[in-house]
């Protein structure tokens, strides 16, 4: 598996739609080897009740999310992008600034920018699968004792672009499109 480099990523976004709602800097000044997403929104996990069932030789198990609400919420071509402030302890779900359009021969990872970390922010993430088309959704939370200050817009996180080398299955997944969590029971597919 090899890494994409900046041109041939540049070159993916403007044939292909790679990813969409880039911001300028991505556009015309990126550095390294991957591409910067920025915070698009925030939701607070307002109800529980989650769980993940084991697949049966029958059908595959059922799962339920949690309840979110939208907090914050990124305004294109709004200079005064609102702030959050994130507690010790608390964890939201965040989604990003862009969509991507993954085709079938790319594996995207996330990797997190390293001003969160050193700010005690920790993102969680996972790898997208080829075909996933929509906005990223992650964890973060806060590990450190101290509140830290985040701008709807911030640049939180690198994606990388991998190249894959024989078959793949396309994502047909449930989180299709950027949702955020299932609210409802539903089986997996």
């Amino acid at each position: 598996m090899s890494v994409l480099g900046i041109n041939e990523i540049h070159k993916r976004i403007k044939k292909h739609g790679l990813i969409k709602n880039l911001g300028q800097r991505e556009l015309k000044h990126p550095e390294g080897v991957g591409i910067d997403l920025r915070l698009g929104s925030v939701h607070k996990i307002v109800k529980g009740g989650a769980f993940i069932e084991g697949d049966r030789q029958q059908a595959l198990g059922s799962r339920k999310g949690v309840e979110t609400k939208e907090v914050a919420k990124f305004k294109d071509g709004d200079e005064n992008h609102p702030w959050i402030v994130i507690k010790p302890g608390e964890y939201y779900l965040v989604q990003t600034v862009e969509e991507i359009n993954t085709p079938k021969d790319l594996m995207p990872l996330v990797h997190t920018r390293t001003s969160l970390f050193r700010s005690g922010l920790l993102l969680l993430n996972s790898k997208t699968d080829p075909g996933y088309v929509g906005q990223l959704t992650m964890g973060l939370t806060n590990l450190s004792p101290f509140p830290v200050k985040l701008q709807l817009g911030a640049r939180i996180c690198n994606i990388v672009f991998h190249k894959i080398e024989g078959k793949t299955v396309k994502y047909r997944g449930q989180h299709q499109g950027g949702r955020i969590s299932p609210k409802k029971v539903e089986r997996q597919v």
